[in-house]
C-alpha cells in the first residue's frame, strides 16, 4: 500500500493536540463535588447518568477518530497491482517425449524412465516464463498433444496426463516425432525455434528417418536437443517368476543408438546429452535452459486501486452513529 498525497498527514498533530486537551479538561470535570442524599432512590438516576456520561465521552473520541479516518482518506491510500510486458519474442520449444513401453524401465528409481521426463519436463516449463512451448508424445507413431502455448499450467496439466502407450502403437517413430514438431514450428516468427526430443529407443518405426527429419529443422532454422534416457545395455523390467516371484531382468534388444541422436542433434547445431539417472536428467534440462536463453525486454507497470472511500464509509458511519445518538439516547445530558 502506497499513499498518493502524503502530506495531509501532517493535520495529525493538531488533532493529537486537540485529543490531548479535551481528554484533560474531562477528566477534570469528572472529579467535581457531588451532594450526598439521603434517599436511595437516586442512586439508580445517578448510575444512569454515569453510563450515559461514559458513553458520551466515548462518543466525544470517536469523533476524533473519525477525522483520523478522513485524514488517511485524504492522502489516498492506494493498493498496487504490477503488470509486466514483453516488448519482445521469447523461444518456440517443443517437447517431444518417447510414451514407448521401454519408457517404463525401472533404472530411474523411485521413478520408471516416463516417471522421471515428466518431472524433469514440468520443471523445465516452469523455468520458461516468457517462452511458447508445444508437446509432441511418439511411440510407434506421434502426436501433437498440446500446441505451442504461453499457458504453462494447462501445460503442465497436459504433461503429468501422459501415459505409456498414449500412442496406441508401441514402437519408437523418432523421424516422425521430429517431423511433426517442425509442423509445429515452422510457420513460427520467432528467432530462436527448438526441439527437445527425449527418447530411450532405436528408431524403428514411422515413415521418415531420423536424419532425414533432422536435414528438414535445419532447412527451417529449428535446433534440435537429442536426450538419450537410460542404460547402453537396455532397459530393467520386473517379471512375475513362478519360482522366484518378482525379480528384475534387463533387455538388450532396448539399448539407446547414441549415434543417431548425436547426428540430428550435430546437424541441426543442437547437442546429444545422455540422462542415465533422475539427478543427470534433471541437470540436462538445466543446461538447456541455460543455453537457450530468451531475449527478452520486460517493462513493468504498475496499476493501483484507490481505497480512501473505504475510510470515508467508516468516518461516515462514525459521525453517522455519533449525531444519532447525540440526538437522542443523549439528548438530555447537560
Amino acid at each position: 500500500m502506497r499513499f498518493a498525497n502524503p502530506i495531509f498527514f501532517a493535520i495529525f498533530l493538531p488533532i493529537l493536540i486537540l485529543a490531548y486537551l479535551y481528554i484533560n479538561v474531562f477528566k477534570a470535570k469528572l472529579f467535581r463535588t457531588h451532594i450526598d442524599f439521603s434517599r436511595v432512590g437516586f442512586l439508580k438516576e445517578l448510575s444512569k447518568f454515569n453510563l450515559k456520561e461514559r458513553l458520551y465521552r466515548l462518543l466525544q473520541i470517536l469523533k476524533y477518530v473519525a477525522l483520523i479516518f478522513v485524514v488517511i482518506a485524504l492522502a489516498r491510500p492506494q493498493e498496487g497491482k504490477v503488470f509486466e510486458e514483453s516488448n519482445d519474442q521469447g523461444i518456440d520449444i517443443i517437447m517431444a517425449l518417447d510414451t514407448s513401453s521401454s519408457m517404463s524401465s525401472l533404472d530411474f528409481k523411485p521413478f520408471n524412465r516416463m516417471e522421471a521426463a515428466k518431472k524433469v519436463t514440468c520443471d523445465f516449463i516452469k523455468e520458461r516464463k516468457y517462452d511458447r512451448i508445444g508437446l509432441v508424445i511418439f511411440s510407434g507413431l506421434a502426436f501433437t498433444q498440446c500446441p505451442l502455448t504461453t499457458d504453462k499450467v494447462s501445460l503442465i496439466e497436459f504433461v503429468q496426463n501422459i501415459n505409456i502407450g498414449d500412442t496406441g502403437l508401441d514402437g519408437t517413430a523418432v523421424g516422425s516425432a521430429i517431423m511433426m514438431s517442425v509442423n509445429r514450428l515452422k510457420e513460427s516468427k520467432v528467432k530462436s525455434k527448438v526441439i527437445i526430443v527425449v527418447t530411450d529407443g532405436n528408431n524403428n518405426m514411422g515413415e521418415i528417418d531420423p536424419i532425414t527429419a533432422s536435414k528438414i529443422a535445419k532447412s527451417y532454422n529449428i535446433k534440435i536437443y537429442t536426450i538419450g534416457v537410460g542404460s547402453l545395455e537396455g532397459a530393467i523390467y520386473q517379471i512375475k517368476d513362478p519360482f522366484f516371484g518378482v525379480r528384475e531382468v534387463r533387455s538388450s534388444k532396448d539399448a539407446i543408438n547414441e549415434d543417431v541422436l548425436k547426428e540430428i542433434a550435430a546437424g541441426t547445431s543442437g547437442q546429444y546429452f545422455r540422462a542415465q539417472d533422475t539427478k543427470s536428467f534433471g541437470d540436462i534440462m538445466q543446461q538447456i535452459n541455460k543455453l537457450e536463453k530468451s531475449e527478452i525486454k520486460v517493462t513493468q507497470h504498475t496499476s493501483y486501486n484507490e481505497l480512501y472511500k473505504y475510510f470515508l464509509i467508516i468516518s461516515l458511519f462514525l459521525l453517522t452513529t455519533i449525531v444519532v445518538l447525540e440526538n437522542t439516547y443523549l439528548r438530555k445530558l447537560p
